[in-house]
C-alpha cells in the first residue's frame, strides 16, 4: 500500500512538472514579466538524524537509513544576486530501528514527507569572471520556509502495519550550493541542505494513540535549471 502511495505521489508530481514546463514555455515570449524566470528539477540523497518517537509517555529512539529526495521549483531572478522560488519536493527514508519504548525492536517501516517551500537565495558573482571552468562557477546561500503538506511514518509492529500522519507542519531549510552555466538557457547546480521541522504530533490512521516524532535531516542534491536569462 505504501509503495502505491509513493508511486501516485511521484506520478502526480511528474504531471505537475510537465504542465508547468508547458505553461512556462508557452508564456516565455508573452511579456517581460517572464524575464529572469526559471524552472528546476532536483534529485539526490536525503538523510534523517536519529530522533525520538514517543507514544503513551514512553520514548523510542529512531534511527533511519539513507533515502532520496526529488522535486521541482519555479523561481525568478530579481537581480543578478537575489532570487526567489517556490519549491515542491518529496523525501523518504527507511526505518532501521526503534530502540526502547512501546516500539522497541521495530525495524521495518519508513518516514516520508511532501514539502512546499518558499526559498530566497543570494549568489556571489565574480565581477571579473574568466573563461575557465572554475571561473564560471557561482556559489550561493539560501534560506527556505514553508510546510510539509503531509508527514507520515509507517511501521510494522508484531506483523501489523501501522501508519501515523500529520499535515501542514511548519518547516525550514538552510541551503549552500554552486551553479555552473552550461549554455545561455541551461545550468547545472549542486547543493547541501539542512532541513528542520522539530517534533510533530502524528495521528494514527486506524484511530489508535498518536505519536510524537522528531523529523530533521540533511540532503546532498544535484539539479538542472532552464532559464530565460543567464543563471545565478
Amino acid at each position: 500500500m505504501k509503495m502505491i502511495h509513493q508511486y501516485q505521489t511521484i506520478r502526480r508530481a511528474g504531471a505537475l512538472l510537465a504542465t508547468t514546463w508547458l505553461l512556462f514555455g508557452a508564456s516565455a515570449k508573452a511579456a517581460t514579466l517572464w524575464d529572469g524566470m526559471y524552472l528546476e528539477v532536483i534529485g539526490g540523497f536525503h538523510g534523517l538524524t536519529s530522533g525520538d518517537v514517543k507514544q503513551a509517555g514512553a520514548t523510542s529512539e529512531g534511527s533511519y537509513g539513507g533515502g532520496f529526495l526529488a522535486g521541482m521549483a519555479i523561481g525568478k531572478e530579481l537581480t543578478p544576486a537575489w532570487s526567489l522560488e517556490l519549491e515542491w519536493f518529496y523525501r523518504s527514508n527507511e526505518l532501521d530501528t526503534l530502540d526502547g519504548g512501546v516500539f522497541g525492536g521495530v525495524n521495518d517501516g519508513d518516514f516520508a514527507s511532501t514539502n512546499l517551500m518558499l526559498n530566497a537565495f543570494y549568489t556571489f558573482r565574480s565581477e571579473s569572471a574568466g573563461e575557465g571552468f572554475f571561473d564560471k562557477i557561482s556559489p550561493y546561500v539560501g534560506l527556505g520556509i514553508g510546510a510539509m503538506q503531509e508527514l507520515d511514518i509507517d511501521m510494522t509492529v508484531l506483523g501489523v502495519e501501522q501508519e501515523y500522519s500529520d499535515n501542514w507542519v511548519p518547516s525550514a531549510q538552510i541551503i549552500v550550493g554552486a551553479i555552473y552555466p552550461i549554455n545561455e538557457r541551461f545550468s547545472a547546480f549542486g547543493e547541501l541542505r539542512y532541513h528542520f521541522s522539530g517534533s510533530s504530533t502524528l495521528e494514527a490512521e486506524t484511530g489508535g494513540l498518536e505519536v510524537d516524532a522528531d523529523y530533521n535531516g540533511y540532503s546532498a542534491l544535484f539539479g538542472i535549471r532552464y532559464s530565460r536569462t543567464t543563471s545565478r
